[in-house]
């Protein structure tokens, strides 16, 4: 299961595109605690990005370059979102002794219950939300889909 602060990250950017500029948060974690160590906003070129989706390529990425200057980080480990309307979630409840790994093979298996499109077309993720309030001996997991292409066009930019 993809985390965004696993062991060894302290810090983490979060990148938003949206149809008019390319936000950016940096993130340190100590313990249990947040701080914001960086912000910064870059305007994207007129129609750079269209219904949510990044036609131009090239602009987002030359305001992605600028406002990674902005915010003077040299962070590596990025999460970029993907607009909500392009994402599919379903909460689902599974046994609460499964892995992480055993929850990701099985929700492979049974992802074509609850996501319109073919596997090979979507990129999956799924993050466990805490025990069933019906029975405790499962937990609900939220599944969340979108299409490869809005993840791979995203990552070319990067």
């Amino acid at each position: 299961m993809f985390e965004l602060f696993g062991k060894k990250a302290n810090t983490l950017l979060g990148i938003d595109i949206s149809s008019t500029s390319v936000k950016l948060l940096e993130l340190s974690r100590s313990g249990t605690r947040y701080k914001v160590e960086s912000y910064a906003v870059e305007p994207l070129p007129a129609n750079a990005v269209v219904e949510k989706n990044i036609a131009e390529l090239e602009g987002v990425g030359q305001a992605l370059s600028r406002v990674l200057v902005k915010a003077k980080t040299n962070v590596k480990i990025v999460a970029v979102a993907v607009a909500g309307s392009a994402v599919i979630t379903k909460t689902i409840e599974m046994d609460a002794g499964l892995s992480d790994d055993d929850m990701e093979n099985q929700l492979k298996l049974e992802a074509d219950q609850y996501i319109p499109y073919p596997l090979e077309e979507v990129a999956i993720d799924f993050e466990v939300q805490g025990y069933s309030v019906r029975n405790p001996e499962r937990v609900e997991v939220l599944l969340a889909a979108c299409r490869k292409e809005n993840v791979e066009v995203r990552e070319a930019a990067l």
